[in-house]
């Protein structure tokens, strides 16, 4: 699709269900439907930006907290109290369980089971009777 082009040149058309009779609102909203892309198009491109903007606003968050923490760690600092907005930054340390991957969950299963055999068997049928989502979203492909 071109930026500049008012028209919206299908590569290909795919039926989301099945095809029924067309009536007049139905002529009306694939009228709007080539607005309606190019509008959802430019708001995909904005959040994508914002996103990058907040994407970089983080990282330089990160190193500075980074740079904070061990300075307060360093000169033994539990709080510091902020004149200027009157709260206060806490040195905190907190201990967080570990993720709970596929090998991990294999080893610890083997391990309590004493068997392999009986931690493969839990994992298959864990894999085979886990709930499933389903999803539905808009996908725009590059060419």
């Amino acid at each position: 699709m071109s930026e500049n082009s008012n028209t919206v040149n299908f590569a290909r058309q795919v039926p989301v269900t099945e095809p029924t009779q067309t009536t007049p609102s139905d002529a009306n909203e694939l009228a709007q439907l080539s607005m309606m892309i190019k509008t959802w198009r430019e708001i995909q491109k904005e959040t994508e930006d914002l996103n990058n903007q907040v994407k970089e606003k983080k990282k330089r968050a990160k190193v500075m907290e980074e740079m904070i923490l061990r300075i307060m760690k360093k000169n033994n600092i539990g709080a510091l109290d902020l004149q200027s907005s009157g709260g206060r930054i806490l040195y905190r340390r907190q201990t967080t369980k570990a993720g709970l991957g596929q090998k991990d969950m294999a080893r610890l299963l083997a391990e309590h089971l004493k068997s392999e055999q009986q931690a493969n068997t839990a994992l298959q049928y864990i894999a085979e009777h886990r709930g499933t989502k389903v999803k539905e979203s808009l996908l725009y492909e590059k060419d």
